[in-house]
Formats: C-alpha cells, structure tokens, sequence
C-alpha cells in the first residue's frame, strides 16, 4: 500500500509520504494517526508549477490501515483495502482523499 500525505506539519510525512506502520481513519475521513511536528510546508501553490520533492512510494503490505468510515467503498470490516490513500489538509484537517461513497 502507498499511502501519500499533503498535510503538511505531520511528523509522520516525509516528503509527502507518510511513514507511520499505524493509520487510523475516522468516521468523518479524518486521519487520527496526525502527529504534529515535522516540517509545516505548503506545497499547494507549486501544485502545478513546480513539483515538490518526493518521496519514494512506500509499498509496504503490513501497514495496519484502520479505516471507520462505514460508507466506503474501500472499508472491508473496518480496514482499508484500497492499494493507496492520499490524505489531504482540508482546513488544517488530515481527510482522507481517497474516499469514495459507497
């Protein structure tokens, strides 16, 4: 699973992927696994200039990702089984991105 992060000032994202073996999603789509600390960058207005650096995608199949949003598609008795996720900053928020409704 590649799981990418554009909320800046999680210590969990580097280089807009996220390195956390835990990830947790709640019922409103908001990613309960954000720690702040790190780098707080906003990448938004280089969005379709200049690309940001990025991490390698991380594929890793034992990150543990926990998902309560009962009404995606991707949630399969509470996990996710999407093959990535993108959690956006949504008025200083982590949401998942990749929600579809069901």
């Amino acid at each position: 699973m590649d799981i990418k992060c554009r909320k800046t000032g999680c210590r969990f994202n580097k280089g807009q992927t996220c390195i956390a073996k835990f990830v947790d999603i709640n019922n409103n789509t908001e990613c309960k696994s954000f720690v702040r600390g790190g780098e707080d960058k906003d990448y938004s207005s280089l969005m379709f200039e200049t690309a940001p650096e990025y991490a390698n995608s991380r594929h890793i199949k034992d990150v543990n990702l926990k998902c309560n949003k009962q009404s995606c598609l991707f949630n399969n008795n509470q996990k996710c089984n999407a093959n990535g996720i993108t959690v956006l900053d949504n008025n200083g928020c982590p949401n998942c991105g990749t929600f579809i409704k069901d």
